[in-house]
């Protein structure tokens, strides 16, 4: 076995020593015939066009850019690296978004003539809030879709947040197997289709016998039942309870987070650990005086991750969808306005009370 290796190793050395030897020949033939001459000549020309057409841009970095602190030429820098974003944003989806917020506040009607919009309604009695009205009040299923929507986003922002940085940060352990638990935890993500939700919903059977049923196996391990006897308040027995039966889901929508996390804990400088080490500092401790700060700035990309993920799983994507295909265009928009209101009036909340905890290493 060893001296197969030898020989593949010197084939492999061999072909090698052929392919730089030809790339030498082609060097010293190019660099002393004409067409090498011929290149430099063309390229020093457009070398000095590229000059006399990027001057101002250049004129205009020396007196704008140049000038600036460094934390304002990191802003400039970012807004660069958006302008492709924003400037797709400005031509495929502002229009629409003007236009549903148009249509929220009016009547819409589908004519021969096509879409016709009357803002306030149809009448003498003008009323802007017509749609928000009617979905708010006379739904059926959208308020306490939304609702719930709400609830559950919250929920799952406060579990999966702090169940990606526990597994985070063990994955990012020394131990055996470390890339397949790795893959495992983020395989979910990538194989997010249909046949993974019916195996997942398989496990019901085992699950059941933690959250109650029939039997006495299962009376054994009633969960709700054992807490309530303890004297733990219902309304704690619920929201635990509630956590334990979605296990699976959390799992499963974790997979991007505790990547995010991990990418995060292991851009932490390892001198830190170190010092901290020297220092006497547990593992518990070198946690929350160094991974837990470090990490939190990526916790707001999380946290924003998670609710709007929260959102597009959410079954009020159904109820508004039906009030499009039912040609209801001033519900739906009405719909589609509140629904985003209520995720960024969430996503504010969260990222006003991490913002007060998150540390940036490089700006202290």
């Amino acid at each position: 076995m060893r001296k197969l290796k030898e020989k593949i190793k010197d084939l492999f050395a061999l072909v090698k020593e052929k392919i730089v030897g030809l790339f030498r020949k082609l060097l010293t033939w190019y660099s002393g015939s004409k067409v090498s001459k011929l290149v430099i000549k063309v390229w020093n020309y457009i070398k000095i066009g590229l000059y006399y057409v990027f001057w101002p841009f250049i004129k205009l970095k020396k007196i704008t850019y140049d000038k600036l602190r460094y934390d304002q030429q990191k802003v400039v820098i970012s807004i660069l690296f958006l302008l492709p974003v924003l400037i797709g944003f400005a031509v495929f989806f502002l229009y629409p978004l003007l236009m549903s917020l148009y249509y929220s506040f009016s009547t819409v009607q589908v004519t021969a003539d096509g879409v016709k919009a009357y803002l306030g309604g149809i009448g003498e009695k003008k009323d802007l809030l017509i749609n928000y009205k009617y979905v708010l009040t006379q739904s059926v299923t959208f308020p306490t879709g939304l609702w719930e929507t709400a609830y559950t986003t919250v929920i799952d922002v406060v579990v999966i947040t702090i169940f990606s940085l526990l597994i985070a940060v063990m994955l990012n352990g020394e131990f055996k197997g470390r890339a397949f638990a790795r893959a495992v935890f983020f395989l979910p993500v990538i194989f997010n289709s249909e046949a993974i939700t019916t195996a997942l919903a398989g496990v019901d059977a085992a699950s059941s016998v933690l959250q109650g049923g029939s039997g006495e196996l299962a009376k054994i391990f009633d969960m709700v039942a054992f807490f309530q006897n303890v004297g733990i308040p219902v309304k704690i027995v619920t929201f635990l309870s509630g956590i334990t039966q979605s296990i699976y889901d959390t799992i499963s929508y974790s997979g991007v987070q505790i990547l995010i996390f991990l990418a995060a804990i292991q851009s932490v400088p390892a001198h830190l650990y170190e010092a901290a080490k020297i220092e006497g500092a547990t593992k518990y401790e070198s946690f929350w005086k160094i991974t837990l700060p470090m990490v939190m700035p990526m916790a707001l990309t999380v946290v924003v991750y998670t609710i709007v993920d929260s959102f597009l799983r959410s079954d009020i994507n159904d109820v508004i969808q039906i009030e499009q295909t039912q040609t209801r265009f001033g519900n739906h928009a009405a719909m589609s306005w509140l629904y985003v209101l209520v995720s960024l009036l969430i996503m504010g909340l969260f990222l006003a009370a991490l913002s007060k905890v998150v540390f940036y290493h490089d700006e202290r």
